[in-house]
């Protein structure tokens, strides 16, 4: 029986087979002739007459910590990643044949790609999936230049890249790009001078071959020196268009006021108007505006998630400099700033007496400081060239300003399967700074109904989420993950290392407690150094697989020996079931194509988790494929799948009794679900 559909609060009634270990089937029945025809001409087909026999359940046991046996494995060689060297990656399925391509890139100051060059300079690679030729398996095979990604306007090839994100910017069925950078007015001495490069969006043909898109507000000129931190789309108006969030740092390192952030709304052709202003995101530019914190932050991350379950996007940035995170929330498609009172932009912890320079000042300046004050640690005051530690500065490093986090990138997701969206905080803090540099952190979301976000910051120490540190008092979370690597149903947390000695990443697994266990050796993803990150099941084989690239800054040369790796960490967790969920919207008038923002509940066992589509976030746009991945742990169907598109309509669609172990496909109002190959 086919599927039939009813919107909002309705059911679809299926008939499925409900046998625990039926045979497995895997055949798949012509496709429909009325489909779409940019989707149907992809390699990827879809099933779409009766639902297919439910493939064999698996056992439903996890991976065991306990045990031997890792759950992931490195195969450099095999996935094509053996010569690749990279800092920071983005991932999307680029050529819509159903595998997550990968972009891989170096944020090297004005440095343009130069194939032609002897060797070649190659900043920027483009990374098909393509099935091994004589073997079974997948690998990645460069696609550089035919892919015309680093196409520079007015013609030439190689154009710079810092910051990458994908979405589905005209509607016609495939996902474009949008590149940002980071140039440099007045280079230092040994770096290249400013190539001219700015923010520029390509558009997709379909095949992952890239032409510029037109210029628009999106495109800064050559005279601006935009730093941008990170991209996000998302359809902050709900029009079935994506628009885009593009984060700053600041013009000058070292300045607390930063460069304002802006969102550009698509017109569904490519180009981008600013409504910054009209939708209340602008910020103080003035030193006035640090005190009332109503200032620009220096970002160095930009995430967009919808954390007051209104349907909108909420824009977050991860704030530098111990300044507070910014935190925007949609209020009827304006944005008032929760940064504070939501507890976003940082702790409580506001006693400043830990912080080892403020100790140095108290010794040099008798009188100026309460008698109470410790002594500092011997040897501090002297270790960073002067003779008060940092540094302090009376009436700046007391202020409540200046006691937050060192933030580089904010994950989102919902860890505790209650419907709406936690966060994780991935943070720089150095131990002689004291108690009030924030520390990677669980945020949970305690936001009632219609009342302004509110978050509870969850001690490290009782839900297992200290970061373990062995060489070094410098920890280091740059970038970050909220995602299910064992498929058991609960969410696990990815805190990628910094690049100060002794840090790396760390992998914490959900226990049935809630509580985090810290199992990255045992799990066999060992990585030093990591700061880019693409999550995505890259051999669709129904597992979250990871890739990682490496800094060289500090130690980690030496770590690496001078090379920064990009390393794919190949899921085989165990026998636990899945589903995973692609989704097409209508476009103008309905979801944009690619369903960013979406909210999809699954319910199995009589457990629902809650996953948005979201295609990047954090540090340079840390990246997951656009596809909401659920893992079912024993259980062998889903009761009910139900999706909130992100339209103007609050479209919800709902469907019963589907099969696990299936990539599934959704198109907005079709009535029906899809099985993909």
């Amino acid at each position: 029986m086919r599927f039939l559909l009813r919107l909002c609060c309705a059911t679809a009634l299926l008939a499925a087979c409900s046998d625990n270990n039926p045979t497995p089937a895997d055949a798949a029945a012509p496709r429909d002739a009325t489909s779409d025809a940019a989707l149907d001409a992809a390699p990827d087909a879809a099933v779409d007459a009766e639902p297919p026999p439910p493939r064999m359940c698996r056992t439903g046991a996890g991976w065991d910590r306990a045990a031997m046996a890792p759950a992931f494995r490195v195969d450099a060689a095999g996935w094509g990643l053996d010569a690749i060297t990279g800092k920071r990656l983005a991932t999307a399925d680029l050529d819509n044949d159903g595998y997550a391509d990968l972009v891989v890139w170096n944020d090297v100051v004005n440095a343009r790609t130069n194939l032609d060059a002897t060797p070649p300079v190659v900043n920027v690679r483009v990374l098909m999936n393509r099935p091994r030729e004589g073997a079974p398996g997948r690998r990645f095979v460069d696609n550089t230049r035919a892919s015309n990604l680093l196409a520079i306007r007015g013609g030439g090839y190689g154009r710079m890249v810092q910051s990458v994100a994908f979405a589905d910017v005209d509607n016609d069925g495939d996902l474009d790009a949008y590149t940002g950078t980071q140039p440099t007015q007045n280079p230092a001495a040994g770096q290249m001078a400013d190539p001219g490069d700015r923010g520029t969006l390509m558009l997709n043909d379909g095949h992952g071959v890239f032409a510029l898109g037109p210029e628009s507000d999106a495109t800064p000129t050559p005279e601006s020196y935009p730093q941008t931190i990170g991209a996000v789309f998302a359809d902050q108006n709900l029009d079935g268009r994506v628009d885009l969030f593009v984060g700053y740092h600041s013009e000058t390192f070292g300045l607390p006021i930063g460069q304002q952030s802006q969102l550009f709304r698509g017109d569904g052709q490519g180009a981008f108007a600013d409504v910054t202003d009209e939708v209340g995101l602008t910020r103080d530019s003035t030193n006035a505006s640090l005190l009332t914190v109503t200032n620009n932050r220096p970002l160095y991350g930009l995430s967009a998630c919808d954390v007051n379950n209104d349907r909108r996007p909420d824009m977050i940035g991860a704030a530098y400099g111990r300044q507070f995170n910014l935190l925007m929330t949609s209020s009827e498609g304006t944005y008032r700033d929760d940064s504070v009172d939501s507890n976003v932009g940082g702790d409580s912890d506001r006693d400043y007496s830990t912080n080892q320079s403020y100790r140095c000042y108290c010794q040099v300046n008798a009188g100026r400081c309460p008698a109470t004050v410790p002594a500092p640690a011997a040897g501090i005051c002297t270790a960073f060239g002067g003779t008060t530690g940092r540094g302090w500065r009376p009436g700046v490093d007391d202020q409540p300003w200046r006691n937050n986090g060192n933030s580089f990138s904010i994950a989102c997701g919902d860890v505790d399967n209650d419907g709406d969206v936690d966060l994780y905080t991935g943070e720089i803090a150095h131990g002689d700074v004291g108690a009030t540099s924030d520390r990677a952190q669980l945020l949970v979301n305690e936001t009632a109904q219609g009342m302004p976000a509110r978050f509870n910051r969850i001690d490290r120490t009782t839900n297992g989420l200290a970061i373990p540190l062995a060489r070094s008092a410098d920890e280091g979370v740059l970038s970050n993950a909220i995602f299910d690597f064992d498929n058991d149903g609960r969410q696990d947390i990815w805190a990628g290392g910094s690049d100060y000695p002794g840090n790396r990443g760390w992998l914490f697994q959900q226990q049935q407690d809630g509580r985090f266990a810290e199992v990255s050796t045992r799990a066999g993803i060992v990585h030093a150094c990591p700061v880019g990150l693409a999550l995505a099941d890259f051999d669709n084989d129904g597992d979250l697989d990871v890739v990682l690239a490496t800094s060289l800054a500090r130690s980690c040369s030496a770590d690496w020996m001078g090379r920064a790796v990009v390393r794919l960490y190949e899921n085989v967790s165990g026998e636990q079931n899945w589903t995973s969920v692609r989704l097409v919207g209508r476009g103008d008038g309905g979801a944009n194509r690619a369903g960013v923002g979406a909210r999809v509940r699954v319910t199995a066992g009589g457990v629902t988790q809650t996953r948005d589509v979201q295609g990047n976030w954090g540090l340079a746009g840390l990246s997951a494929e656009l596809v909401a991945h659920v893992g079912l742990g024993a259980q062998c169907a889903i009761e009910r799948l139900e999706v909130q598109w992100p339209d103007a309509a609050g479209t919800t669609e709902v469907f019963t009794d589907i099969p696990a172990n299936y990539r599934l496909e959704v198109r907005q109002g079709e009535g029906r679900v899809r099985y993909l190959r």
